[in-house]
């Protein structure tokens, strides 16, 4: 076939305009065009394919046929993707049919939505004819991230965690794990275009600590591509402590000597910063000299006793807070040992049946017990038939029957771990009552206490306690009787103090000694009291007042005083001579007074000792010397219930509570209270048939001795005129032969 075309064409004009001119087109012989049939694409498997092509996952190979039936002259058949040629070799032309073959290995997420147009043209005059298809893919997640609140967790404390995933084709399912452990999803996963969030309510516990968390978003239609990402935890709490003994030493085979150690394990974040030891609930001092050490987390006893026995508990501390281990209680075994330390004393009389306890302290209990009896001579096995025991005691019946009989006993146990070495002693001693006390003496202090104090009698070979009974009676009102006013005890001495006393009540006492074979004849001493303001008659304490007045007249006072020396010291040196050669009753440079008493139609005489010093004489009757007075008051030794005791005081006379004469306010002042002790002949019996006396004479504050003994005979041969018991002579006597100054300026 032949064609000729002629073209007849003028372009380009120098103006720059285009002038188109008609193209006249001859075909000369020859068949004429005819197109190509519209490309046919299939895949591989030889499907046709209309629109898309897959889906395929990233990295598969894209196969696929064009073909083209029919066209003159043939087409030429070529591959595009996306308007680019891409491939324009034909593998097949059979006839009329011609394919071309397109291989696209490894398509991948830039090759998503990709167009490929197969296009056959055989001519330029026409458009070529075309078929496309869009290539769809399968996308695993782009991205997965983590949205946390708190970096740092507390320990069962509630979070809330969120996971976005994005990029992924279909929408990415998210699956979350703890540890490569799958966790149950609480809450629908949210979309919204290709971005999935999954939400997740957690609670991390102690456990967690270091451990991760882990989300993945994965394509449903592709289970093998898929996007992880892990968070690892940082769990903070308190510490957890637990406590336990050293893995080598067994609970039950520990016994005194040996050496423990346990073991405090302590779990905490942030790691403890303080360990502290417990015992018996209290803290432990932790020190070497008391063999008790602590190494790490360890806490080490060496050589124990039984008194590190009981429960132990440890404590960690962080900035979390603190806690408490469990408690473990510590065992340790020990040979026998007595409960008490002391020798116990046991009395006992003669034929008298004694039960002696034996108690001793043991871990096991004691399996056994031994007895001995010792006194000075010999040391006697006691036979098991003698006692009975049981794993803490052991309970001997002795009979004492002889003095040989009275010693030591003696008591040792035995258990699993040793036995007893030293044993636990009790000394049989011959018993009974303890005697009554003695000397008994009533003193008050110009404050009104009262202190009662007497001897001890023999206590009966036992421990003996004192018993000071006070009772008290209105001396205004004596119809109400008596009461009990104090009931003391006293194991040491028998010294009581009453303290201050109610004024205007009479008081008796009485004092009594008793040990575990009952009590001793209980001791009545005289009454006493102090008197009410109405009935003071001028005696008391008053309030000393201050004034100008009184100013004036000490300093005046003071003045005599020194003058009245200086006088005195002279007269003393010009009449030294006369002294000298005097003598009274016998005795050179003796000064004596002699004190005489009517008492029942009969008169007593007493000596008066001056000292070199007597501004103010109390002298009393010295039992051991029946014509020797003493500092303290005058008192005759004759018994109350036959006579009226006469006492003289500060140069006043008083035999009796109807004496016209009172002391001074001066008196009053420098002397105290005043106390009462009896001074009538009249008696009243009491319960236990001791007798007081109702009647009562005012004294000065006093010291009142027990007689000891009645007066000696020869004190009545002795006998004067009582009128020359006259205490203003008295006075002036010792004020003649003295350096001292009178006492009304005192």
């Amino acid at each position: 076939m032949e064609e000729a075309v002629k073209v007849s064409e003028q372009i380009i004009s120098q103006t720059g305009r285009f002038n188109i001119a008609r193209i006249s087109i001859k075909i000369v012989g020859g068949k004429p065009n005819i197109p190509p049939e519209h490309p046919v694409v299939f895949d591989r498997w030889g499907r046709s394919l209309n629109v898309t092509v897959g889906p395929l996952t990233e990295g598969d190979d894209v196969a696929l046929i064009c073909r083209v039936i029919g066209g003159n002259p043939p087409p030429r058949v070529l591959w595009l993707k996306n308007d680019k040629v891409v491939d324009e070799k034909c593998e097949h032309n059979d006839g009329d049919v011609i394919e071309n073959r397109l291989h696209w290995p490894a398509v991948s997420r830039n090759d998503f939505n990709s167009v490929f147009t197969c296009q056959a043209a055989n001519t330029k005059l026409m458009d070529p004819r075309q078929a496309s298809v869009m290539l769809d893919l399968r996308l695993a997640p782009l991205t997965v991230t983590f949205s946390v609140v708190d970096e740092i967790l507390v320990a069962d404390r509630r979070y809330d965690v969120l996971c976005h995933s994005a990029g992924s084709r279909p929408p990415a399912s998210i699956t979350w794990y703890r540890n490569d452990k799958k966790l149950p999803k609480m809450k629908q996963d949210d979309v919204k275009e290709n971005v999935t969030t999954s939400e997740m309510t957690f609670v991390p516990s102690t456990d967690d600590n270091g451990k991760s968390i882990t989300c993945r978003a994965e394509n449903p239609q592709v289970p093998s591509m898929f996007l992880e990402a892990d968070w690892i935890l940082k769990v903070v709490f308190a510490p957890i402590v637990s406590l336990r003994l050293g893995n080598s030493i067994d609970p039950n085979g520990i016994k005194e000597g040996d050496d423990v150690y346990f073991d405090c394990h302590v779990k905490a974040n942030p790691p403890s910063t303080k360990l502290t030891w417990y015992h018996n609930g209290l803290t432990l001092s932790l020190n070497s000299s008391a063999r008790t050490m602590k190494s790490d987390n360890n806490l080490v006893l060496q050589k124990v006793t039984r008194s590190v026995a009981g429960r132990y508990a440890c404590r960690a501390t962080n900035s979390e807070g603190e806690s408490f281990s469990n408690e473990l209680s510590l065992r340790i075994k020990y040979a026998p040992g007595c409960k008490t330390d002391r020798v116990m004393v046991i009395g006992a009389s003669r034929g008298e049946s004694m039960d002696v306890l034996c108690e001793v302290d043991a871990d096991p209990p004691a399996k056994g017990f031994r007895w001995k009896f010792n006194n000075s001579g010999e040391t006697i096995d006691i036979g098991n038939e003698r006692f009975v025991s049981n794993g803490t005691a052991s309970v001997l019946r002795y009979t004492p029957v002889a003095d040989l009989d009275y010693g030591t006993l003696s008591c040792w146990a035995v258990n699993g771990v040793g036995h007893q070495s030293v044993p636990c002693l009790f000394q049989m001693v011959a018993a009974g009552k303890p005697q009554s006390v003695h000397n008994c003496t009533v003193h008050n202090d110009t404050d009104g206490a009262v202190d009662v104090q007497c001897e001890p009698g023999y206590d009966g070979g036992l421990s003996q306690v004192f018993v000071l009974e006070v009772f008290a009676e209105d001396l205004d009102n004596r119809d109400d009787g008596q009461v009990l006013y104090r009931n003391m005890t006293d194991r040491t001495a028998p010294r009581f103090s009453l303290g201050k006393v109610a004024l205007g009540v009479l008081y008796t006492a009485r004092m009594y000694a008793a040990n575990s074979k009952g009590k001793a004849t209980p001791v009545t001493l005289p009454r006493f009291s102090f008197p009410s303001s109405e009935n003071q008659m001028g005696f008391g304490v008053e309030v000393l007042k201050v004034s100008p007045v009184l100013i004036a007249t000490l300093s005046f006072c003071l003045l005599l005083i020194i003058l009245a020396a200086i006088v005195v010291m002279r007269l003393k040196n010009s009449n030294n001579r006369k002294r000298n050669g005097r003598q009274i009753n016998g005795q050179a440079g003796d000064k004596q007074v002699i004190v005489h008493q009517r008492s029942n139609g009969q008169v007593s005489t007493a000596i008066l000792e001056t000292d070199t010093d007597p501004d103010l004489i109390q002298v009393k009757y010295d039992p051991s010397d029946p014509l020797k007075l003493r500092n303290g008051g005058v008192q005759f030794p004759n018994d109350p219930r036959n006579s009226s005791a006469g006492w003289i005081t500060g140069g006043q006379s008083s035999s009796s509570p109807s004496s016209s004469s009172s002391p001074s306010a001066a008196d009053t002042l420098r002397r105290g209270t005043t106390a009462v002790l009896p001074s009538s002949s009249t008696e009243r019996p009491l319960a236990d048939g001791h007798r007081v006396w109702d009647d009562v004479g005012v004294l000065r504050p006093f010291s009142y001795t027990q007689p000891q003994q009645q007066p000696p005979p020869q004190l009545l041969s002795r006998l004067q005129d009582p009128s020359e018991l006259n205490g203003a002579a008295i006075k002036e006597k010792l004020m003649m032969s003295s350096s001292h100054i009178p006492e009304s300026c005192v």
